[in-house]
């Protein structure tokens, strides 16, 4: 039974020649695209109309970025509580919009990313949605053995660091703690002998 979807691209952070690998894959899944928004700024319009236009989307124009980014938001928001969707997808790289991805979840609804490998933040994606497509998969294979980007290489850490196994932390507290006690004992047996000493 096909699925139906909302989705939402940020057409300032993707490349428009993407569009059609998006409509591919989410053909190829059996969705139903009850909802195609486009937000975009003036200076990119040019460049995405023919493709939005041909492929019947809603075109939000927004001044600048940080215009566009509050106008997603506050539509992806909306779709959350109408209840006619069972799944949203947002084409974009931007990581805020990860908050997106966790509220989607907790509504019990599935949360698709399309994004592009050379534009980063992907290992935060991966912990953000149930699913994450790359655009462009021969970038993996071109950048492998490149350096990571300074934002990927934090976007790594901290997701190291979400993983971070405690089993080591718990054993260095429980060594410490087995340290310490034979050296509470004795502090025991030293008063017991003082004690005995003194009651002679």
């Amino acid at each position: 039974m096909a699925k139906n979807l909302a989705l939402f691209v940020d057409c300032d952070r993707l490349e428009v020649a993407f569009m059609t690998v998006i409509f591919d894959y989410l053909r190829s899944k059996d969705y139903n695209i009850c909802i195609k928004q486009a937000y975009v700024t003036k200076d990119n319009l040019d460049s995405w109309y023919n493709q939005l236009e041909k492929n019947y989307f809603k075109i939000l124009l927004g001044g600048n970025q940080a215009n566009i980014n509050m106008r997603l938001s506050v539509d992806v928001s909306k779709s959350l509580y109408c209840g006619k969707y069972d799944s949203v997808a947002i084409a974009s790289n931007y990581r805020e919009f990860g908050v997106l991805a966790s509220e989607i979840r907790s509504r019990g609804l599935e949360a698709i990313c399309f994004y592009q490998y050379s534009k980063g933040s992907e290992s935060f994606l991966k912990r953000s949605y149930n699913t994450i497509y790359n655009l462009e998969p021969n970038k993996v294979k071109e950048q492998s053995n490149d350096f990571l980007s300074t934002g990927d290489m934090l976007d790594e850490f901290a997701s190291a660091l979400e993983v971070l196994d405690t089993q080591t932390l718990t054993e260095r507290l429980s060594d410490n703690f087995i340290e310490s006690k034979p050296k509470a004992s004795t502090k025991r047996k030293t008063r017991a002998k003082s004690s005995t000493t003194k009651s002679k």
